[in-house]
């Protein structure tokens, strides 16, 4: 295959390179090797990895060839190369969290998702840059992940090279985590799909833990069919594909959170967002304005729980590598021994009278929409010594309860020409709605489009 062709085809969605596959036009050794030399030629500018695992993949690639060429079973995602966040075990491959402390760290076991992947047949490329510890700050080892719209932005974090890689045409997904919205920030500056599903949907069994009660595992994708199917392989999920990618929304009661989306002072994104409202009322969604009490100030209520939760997790290292931290890492985590036992028990109380708040709205409506965050991609990471924390204002109310909820472009700055992210939330383990609502939206609007590196 030429040179051109198999540049587009890295931008294929999941099933068209399978379908190639099958056919036999084009090998998993000649894709995995192109998308590695992209990899190679881009990172340079992107810094998306910490880890590239060229031979691996490689051999792993010849692994899925020879089983086409026979016509043997293979899995869902035989022979697709992916990445998956450096925050996930995996044996004998270091695992470094983005840290210092963890530089030289090799796992004696794998993630869930990491076997999962691995069984699916996907062809694993490489671990992702990623925020310290996911935890708000870039180790200075490791610098800052660049946005493939303007390498002087950020890609967003704390799944940085997720967000990145996807959207640059290095492999077909990645996997992430999110606790406060660490998927669908990197998503959103980097006008991909990013899905943080419901509340342990996904195992979190060899995933280094930031926040146990508000972590969440999900995939980073550019079509949202494609991230239907990387979550099927990853959790128990099962989707009828013919029913929620049919492109039908007719009915839909789409409850639009008016104190996230109102708010909005860049002009450009709530005219995004308004347009990307109106839309799916064209495609035949009823448009319904809700309000959710609390939900401006969750956000505070919730830092209490993350960083209490981290700061026990980290404590030895805290006590014995504090020169390691970055400065920003360690601060969040200084801060984090001054929480109480009072003011921790009383935020998971807040956070389960929230929860129920939001699942009673979502009674009365199918699915819930705003904005993702309140601005496109900036020149560094926000972080919270920077006192950003508007980063997750609209994203983490529902690492707080749980819900589902999905970024997808609403299009691009006409200033900059940046992406900016549409948020649509549905009810506990309902997403399969969610991916309804998001397609039909997708296939109206063309859906992602390639970044001009």
């Amino acid at each position: 295959m030429a040179t051109k062709e198999m540049e587009q085809l890295l931008f294929k969605s999941i099933n068209e390179v399978g379908q190639l596959y099958r056919k036999k036009e084009v090998s998993p050794v000649e894709v995995t090797g192109s998308t590695l030399k992209r990899l190679h030629e881009l990172e340079p500018k992107l810094n998306a990895f910490i880890t590239v695992l060229s031979d691996q993949a490689l051999a792993k690639a010849k692994e899925a060839e020879t089983a086409f060429i026979k016509g043997e079973k293979v899995g869902r995602l035989s022979g697709i190369p992916v990445s998956v966040k450096d925050i996930f075990m995996t044996k004998g491959i270091r695992t470094s969290l983005g840290s210092r402390i963890m530089k030289n760290y090799v796992p004696n076991e794998d993630a869930f998702v990491y076997r999962a992947l691995q069984d699916s047949g996907a062809i694993i490329i490489g671990k992702n840059h990623m925020l310290e510890f996911a935890y708000g700050s870039i180790h200075p080892d490791y610098g800052q992940c660049n946005n493939p719209w303007n390498v002087n932005r950020t890609a967003g974090g704390s799944s940085t090279g997720s967000g990145a890689s996807v959207a640059a045409g290095i492999g077909f997904a990645s996997i992430g985590t999110d606790t406060g919205g660490s998927i669908r920030v990197p998503a959103s500056f980097c006008g991909i799909v990013g899905l943080k599903p419901t509340y342990e949907t996904v195992s979190r069994q060899g995933l280094f833990p930031l926040s146990n009660s508000l972590d969440h595992i999900g995939p980073l994708t550019r079509t949202v069919r494609d991230n239907a199917i990387v979550l099927e392989q990853i959790s128990a999920l099962q989707f009828d594909f013919d029913s929620v990618f049919s492109g039908e929304i007719q009915g839909v009661k789409v409850g639009v959170i008016r104190s996230l989306t109102d708010t909005i002072a860049n002009s450009e994104i709530l005219e995004l967002t308004l347009s990307a409202i109106n839309r799916l009322k064209e495609l035949g969604g009823q448009i319904l304005d809700v309000e959710i009490p609390g939900i401006e100030k969750i956000e505070a209520s919730a830092l209490p729980i993350i960083m209490a939760e981290a700061s026990t997790y980290q404590k030895k290292w805290y006590e014995t590598r504090g020169e390691d931290y970055a400065p920003g890492t360690f601060a969040n985590l200084h801060e984090g021994y001054k929480v109480t036992a009072v003011s921790y028990l009383e935020a998971l109380e807040r956070k389960k009278q929230f929860s129920q708040t939001v699942h009673e709205v979502l009674k009365q409506v199918d699915i819930l929409v705003c904005p993702t965050v309140p601005y496109p991609a900036t020149e560094k990471d926000p972080s919270f010594e920077d006192g950003n924390i508007d980063v997750s204002q609209r994203t983490i109310p529902f690492n707080v309860t749980g819900h589902p909820a999905l970024t997808i472009s609403s299009g691009n700055t006409s200033s900059e020409n940046l992406p900016i992210g549409f948020q649509i939330i549905g009810r506990y383990h309902d997403e399969a709605m969610v991916y309804r609502v998001a397609d039909a939206f997708e296939k109206a609007t063309g859906g992602y489009k390639i970044p001009p590196l």
